[in-house]
């Protein structure tokens, strides 16, 4: 049976509303909810909760300024965007004038969106400052070296100094790049035979300048180890973001220890005796720009990638990455790499 020319206008009409992926709702001038439909979102807001009531009912006090809009009944490229929050969602509302006094309303769930801005922002203010503290470094003690006397001891304290903060700014360089490089899908290794005894040995005494300094045990207990088929690069990489990151959080006087063992491949260990992850933040340490609110608190400057990239290149040879913690009684980081 052919449909009337009204009847198929009807079901062109539901037809473009079905593909909308926006919640749509229909209110009045007093601000009742008369209908409404859920969008494609899986977070679409609970449609039973509406309809029958008011926006003054939904929304309590954000109501006014979207109702303000309904009533004005500009068309929709005058109309301004309503930012609401609901559901413990963020939305933008669009209102479109209808016939007798009637408006629909358009809510776009942009919580994701601002959940973005929010990391950014933090992420570049971060960047920002651990950027600022290792050149701010470098240039005081280079000034010292170019234009002051000093004492051969001295002089050897400032270039270890300079030569620590240009590891910091290395590594910093190379985890924005390798993220890059893990978003866009172009991240790759350069397998080798290693020794990784020698790698490790290597990287543990680039850090032998920032225990001096910062007055901390280093400890590294190295056994021979089996010839891996590895990126030797990257692995230092890896152990190098975690040594930093314990040097970070363990105190002045505070013990750091790098160990590595054969075990069906080698297992590298980096353990502290700093303050502890709570156990309720641990499941963030390796996201991207995943850091953790007791490190905040404690002012402790980090991007939050260099777990997120380590556990990325542990994964990447087919190895694991794992922590043992408990709050006020240190860290343990343990990586083990497949023969």
């Amino acid at each position: 049976m052919s449909q009337s020319p009204l009847e198929q206008r009807d079901w062109h009409l539901r037809s473009i509303l079905e593909a909308i992926p926006d919640d749509l709702m229909l209110v009045d001038q007093e601000g009742h909810i008369r209908e409404y439909k859920a969008g494609k979102s899986p977070h679409h807001l609970p449609m039973d909760r509406f309809l029958g009531s008011t926006l003054a009912e939904l929304l309590a006090e954000q109501a006014e300024a979207l109702m303000e809009v309904v009533r004005r009944r500009l068309p929709p490229e005058q109309a301004p965007v309503v930012q609401v929050a609901l559901e413990e969602r963020e939305f933008e509302v669009r209102v479109v004038p209808m016939n007798e006094g009637m408006a629909l309303l358009l809510f776009r769930d942009i919580t994701a969106e601002r959940q973005a801005e929010r990391l950014k922002a933090e992420f570049l203010a971060a960047v920002s400052h651990e950027l600022k503290t290792p050149l701010a470094t470098i240039l005081g003690f280079s000034e010292l070296l170019l234009y002051h006397r000093h004492t051969p001891e001295e002089a050897r304290e400032f270039l270890e100094n300079i030569h620590h903060s240009s590891l910091r700014l290395r590594d910093m360089v190379n985890n924005l790049l390798d993220t890059s490089r893990l978003e866009a899908g172009h991240f790759s290794l350069s397998c080798q035979p290693t020794d990784l005894h020698v790698v490790l040995l290597q990287t543990a005494r680039s850090f032998s300048g920032v225990a001096r300094l910062g007055q901390i045990d280093f400890r590294w207990e190295l056994e021979p180890l089996p010839i891996l088929e590895v990126d030797p690069e990257r692995v230092a990489q890896v152990v190098g973001n975690l040594l930093s990151n314990a040097f970070k959080f363990c105190p002045r006087g505070g013990t750091i220890w790098l160990r590595a063992r054969a075990h069906s491949g080698v297992l590298i260990e980096v353990e502290d005796t700093g303050p502890g992850i709570p156990l309720e933040e641990q499941g963030q340490l390796f996201r991207r720009f995943g850091r953790t609110p007791s490190a905040v608190a404690r002012g402790v400057a980090g991007t939050g990638l260099g777990l997120y990239i380590s556990r990325a290149i542990v994964e990447a040879h087919h190895g694991r990455i794992w922590l043992e913690s408990e709050e006020g009684r240190g860290a343990k980081f343990s990586v083990w790499l497949p023969l």
